[in-house]
């Protein structure tokens, strides 16, 4: 009795015994004339389709047996032989030669989730050994270089108390968090979170782009972080605010040593039991940062962001965009004060708009004038003016706003340049 043709004849791969007592495997020469008379008695049509099967089945068995090579490609050129930079700032990545996979196949998510995983987790870790890549990647900003000098300050302090340089402010109720969870490790060996965690990770509710947090009081709403007015910027201006009482903040140094200070002179608990304890913190801040040539309570950086302020804001922090005084172009007062606009973002105020549509059409009413005028600003290249509105409605913390606020956001951070603002935002 003749056997089946296996249908990759001579070339299969297979060497299971019981595989080849089962099907034949003839050369291609024997089996040359039988496919081309196949082929005559049978459409075009059918014959594409049948082709494309056994091509579909042939490239599944290749992935089936396709594995990683040993070592990792470095993803230094593309397919014209030319230099790339990495989506991960320099660091290589690993590659692995892998068939594409046709639609028809589905993902094979058997097959291509692990080796996708395998290579996400050797990247990470690799990010994960140089702190400010990683912090550049994750967050999309560079820190300011008194970032480095805090921390190299607690360590120092870690070696002569050995307590662990994240909590050298601990007893004190202070905490280093945010990008300082990355110099101390705390993002090795776990598990790979969304691009958004990250973005997020210790950003309180009225936080605005602008806003990174550096430190917190323990169980509390206040924070201390540095305030960009772009993500570029690493001029290291300090801000601090609560949480708990409203969306305000209040740009109180130019390091993170002014915000440590602050919150020793203004917020620390003083005890009977820790008050020599903070003298002698202060003092050794003091003492370091004179060795350091770091200048404390510093306003020179200050006084040259206030001149370039273009309006308030409800996070009283103020707004700096590009503007030209002489031209008067980049900015533009809004439509109405103020006064008005709290008064109309109030009726927002604890608004379900799913359950509240008719006032929630009613409050947009009054609201869809100011938002007009905004876009018209920008029409006329007064970026300004639509993140000046953008950050009001943010910081009224109504969520029915949230539809009304992207388009503002993502128009006016991209017109002044500053995309990570959108991401984070």
């Amino acid at each position: 009795m003749d056997k089946p043709d296996c249908k990759y004849g001579a070339e299969c791969y297979q060497k299971n015994p019981a595989h080849r007592e089962k099907y034949a495997h003839p050369s291609k020469s024997k089996t040359d004339n039988s496919a081309d008379k196949t082929a005559t008695d049978k459409p075009p049509s059918m014959l594409a389709d049948k082709r494309t099967g056994e091509e579909l089945e042939k490239q599944l068995e290749d992935i089936k047996r396709c594995k990683r090579p040993p070592t990792p490609e470095k993803d230094a050129t593309n397919d014209d032989g030319k230099e790339v930079n990495s989506e991960y700032y320099g660091l290589s990545r690993q590659r692995y030669t892998v068939p594409k996979v046709p639609m028809s196949l589905g993902m094979m998510s058997d097959i291509y989730d692990p080796q996708i995983e395998f290579s996400k987790q050797a990247e990470y870790k690799e990010l994960c050994d140089d702190p400010k890549k990683f912090i550049k990647h994750k967050f999309l900003v560079e820190m300011a270089p008194c970032f480095d000098s805090l921390w190299e300050f607690c360590k120092e302090q870690e070696m002569k108390t050995n307590i662990k340089a994240e909590e050298t402010f601990l007893q004190f109720g202070l905490k280093l968090v945010g990008p300082y969870d990355v110099l101390a490790g705390k993002f090795k060996d776990v598990q790979i979170h969304e691009p958004g965690d990250y973005l997020r990770h210790w950003r309180f509710y009225f936080d605005p782009p602008e806003f990174q947090t550096v430190m917190v009081q323990k169980g509390t709403g206040l924070h201390y972080g540095y305030w960009r007015d772009s993500p570029d910027n690493t001029e290291g201006l300090v801000a601090w605010n609560d949480v708990r009482k409203n969306c305000e903040f209040k740009i109180e140094g130019e390091n993170v040593f002014d915000a440590i200070m602050h919150y020793l002179e203004h917020f620390v608990t003083v005890t009977p039991f820790n008050k020599q304890k903070i003298s002698e913190m202060k003092k050794r801040i003091t003492d370091w940062t004179h060795l350091k040539d770091i200048t404390l309570k510093s306003n020179d950086k200050r006084k040259v962001r206030q001149k370039q302020i273009v309006c308030k804001t409800f996070h009283k922090a103020g707004l700096v965009v590009p503007y030209d005084r002489k031209t008067d172009v980049g900015y533009r007062p809004l439509l109405e004060s103020d006064a008005k606009i709290y008064k109309v973002l109030s009726k927002f105020e604890n608004l379900d708009r799913s359950k509240d549509h008719t006032k929630y059409q009613a409050a947009m009413k009054e609201l869809q004038p100011i938002i007009t005028a905004a876009d018209l600003a920008v029409d006329e290249c007064d970026f300004g003016t639509a993140l000046e509105l953008a950050i009001d409605l943010f910081c009224s913390g109504s969520k029915c706003l949230h539809e009304a606020m992207k388009p503002l956001f993502f128009t006016g951070y991209s017109m002044v340049n500053r995309p990570q603002y959108i991401a984070i935002i």
